[in-house]
This record gives C-alpha cells, structure tokens and sequence, in this order.
C-alpha cells in the first residue's frame, strides 16, 4: 500500500471509531443514568439506616445495660416464682408422702416450669431408683391422691382468704391404706381449717373414727316422698344395737325371723368391736393397714375375731370363755354363745337382756 492509500485508510478507520467511541460512549451515559434511578432509593434508605446505626452505636453501652436487666429481670421472676411455689412442693410432698402407704411412686419434686402461655407443673417421680414421668406409671388411686397432695396444700396457704376446705368424695379408687392416710391429713388440716367431706364411702368414715379427736359426722337421708332428712351419724356398734332394739320392739314379725335378725345385728356390733379394737391398737403400733385387714379377714368366725381383739393374737379361741367369765359373768358367756347359734336359728328369750348383755360385752371388748 502507498503512503497516500495508507493515509486515506487511516483517515476512513479514524472515523469509523470515533463513531463507535461515541455510540459507546452515549450508551455508558444511559446506562449510568438508569443505575442512578435505581439506586437513588436505595442509597436513600442506606442513609437513613447509618444514620440509625450512629445513633444505636452511641447507645449501644445502654442497650447492653438493657439486655443485662431482661435477663436479670426474668431470672428474678423464676426465683419469686419457685420461692412461692417451694412451700406448696414440699407440703404437697409431705401429704403424698402420708397418703402413698406402700405404693412405689416416690414424689421427688413440684415445679413450675416453662413461660408465657406454656406453663405447666413438673412432677419428678422416682419409682424405685428409676426416675419416670408422674402420671405415666400411676394407677387412678394414686392419680386421685396426687390429685388431692396437689390441691390440699394451695387451699390452706395462709393467704387464703378461706378458713375452711370442702372436698366432694376424695377416695374414689383409693385402697384402705390411702383412705387411713387421708383421714390423717385431713386431721391435720383440721387444726387450722374447717374441714368438710362428702362421701359415699363408708372407709373414710371408719378412718376418721379411728383418729384420736374424731370429727363429727352427719348422715344425708331420703324418706318417703324424697324427703331430705340430716342426722347425727351413728357409731356402727351403736347403729347394730339400735336396729337390734327396733327388730325386738316389733311385734308384728314372726318370732323366730326377729330373735334371727337380732341376733345377727348384735353379731355386727360384736365384731364391728373387735374389729376397731384390733385395727386401733395394730395401726397405732405403726403396722400397715393391709397387714392388719389381712389378719382380720383371715378370722372365719365370730369367735376368732373377738379373740384377736381379746388376746391380740390367734390362738387363744379356747379361753375366750374363761376370759369374758372372770372380767364380765356367766351372763355375758350365755349371751355370746345364744348371739353365735341365734344368728342362724334364731332366739327363743326374752330379746331385751339378750341385747342389754350383748351391749356389755362390745364395751368390754372395745375397752
């Protein structure tokens, strides 16, 4: 190529890429000012948020002070709140610990735990050396007596504005053992409060009779025509007697069925005696309930319960006899062995010192 064709290239090329230096050019501008739109919000808010960061920067020595005090703030709520509750934990401990007998569940602790609308009691329960979750492994008594070692405690709590407890049949499939334990707490309770039990359950009854200060009991009777009547409740040795006497007032009953039916009630209150005399004395030796009720039910007859009652012990049947003869008469030996074969031929006497004899005798025994 010649320096003039060379030259005129150049020159043709020069044009060329200004033109191109141009179009880009005006294309970097466009595109600059489109980034420009939209970035503008955002850098204006960047703005504002570092102006805000300054600000919480310079305070951030107050919001670690703040931070500090929420957390104090919420450990010192859960330490008011267990410190209320410690004394509710430990007498609901202590009632269980008197109501359980022989069960196996051991209440180890009472808390409250979780927060907010997630709060709930925490029962640690131990069977054994096997620690377990409470009510996983509980029968329905034991069920029933958490139930009452929970409730008990909060209702005596010395700001409670109520003197007094009322609990609607408490022993629902509770054994013997828990039903004397309950009677104990209750007594307890009763020192401080009045305390009031309905229940159709004649073993909370004989607990409660069994305490050294017995309570007082009514009865709720319906007669005719649904007529709601309340009475004294009788004692059941006196409650046999009674019935024995109204059997021998009634003169329109054939001889034989009335001299059998007193000797049977005068048969309950004879055992009815031995019973509580044995029971009193083997429970309060600290004997178990069911220990005591196995012996008892092991007696056959009429006979062998009085002498547990009289000798404390089996074994002793044949001097019964001599025993009622030297402290009591023959009176009382003729009574015992006509209230043994009435019971099931009846009684050819005169009821009235049948009764009167009988009547000594569960007194003897009771003594």
């Amino acid at each position: 190529m010649s320096p003039t064709e060379l030259v005129s290239a150049g020159v043709s090329a020069h044009v060329e890429l200004s033109k191109a230096l141009d179009h880009a050019r005006d294309s970097a501008t466009t595109r600059l000012k489109e980034l420009d739109q939209l970035w503008q919000p955002v850098a204006v808010r960047l703005m504002g948020w570092h102006d805000a960061a300054d600000v919480l920067y310079a305070e951030s020595e107050l919001l670690s002070l703040l931070k500090k005090a929420e957390a104090w703030l919420k450990q010192s709520t859960a330490s008011l709140r267990d410190d209320r509750m410690a004394p509710i934990g430990d007498e609901a401990q202590r009632i269980w610990e008197s109501m359980r007998q022989h069960s196996d569940v051991s209440l180890e602790s009472v808390k409250l735990a979780g927060a907010s609308t997630r709060r709930r009691v925490s029962l640690r329960a131990v069977i054994g050396s096997t620690e377990t979750a409470a009510f996983s492994v509980m029968s329905q008594g034991e069920l029933h007596t958490l139930g009452l070692s929970l409730f008990l405690p909060r209702a005596t709590m010395d700001a409670s504005p109520f003197r007094f407890v009322v609990i609607d049949d408490p022993v629902q499939a509770m054994d013997p053992g828990k039903v004397s334990g309950l009677a104990d707490v209750l007594a307890r309770i009763a020192t401080t409060r009045q305390v009031i039990v309905f229940s159709h359950d004649d073993r909370l009854a004989e607990a409660v009779r069994r305490l050294p200060d017995p309570p007082t009991m009514w009865e709720v009777q319906r007669r005719r025509q649904s007529a709601v009547h309340v009475v004294r409740s009788m004692d059941p040795i006196d409650r046999y007697l009674d019935d024995a006497r109204a059997l021998a007032n009634t003169s329109e009953m054939p001889r034989d069925i009335r001299g059998e039916l007193v000797a049977n009630c005068c048969r309950g209150a004879l055992e009815a005696a031995a019973h509580r005399k044995y029971r009193t004395a083997h429970l309060r030796r600290g004997e178990s309930l069911a220990d005591v009720e196995s012996v008892l039910s092991a007696a056959p007859t009429t006979h062998a319960v009085l002498s547990l009652a009289v000798f404390d012990a089996t074994g002793h049947e044949g001097e019964l006899y001599r025993r009622l003869s030297a402290d009591l008469d023959h009176r009382a030996v003729g009574a015992l062995k006509a209230c043994k074969v009435g019971a099931h031929v009846g009684l050819d006497e005169d009821l009235r010192p049948f009764i009167r004899n009988i009547e000594r005798l569960t007194h003897w025994v009771a003594r």
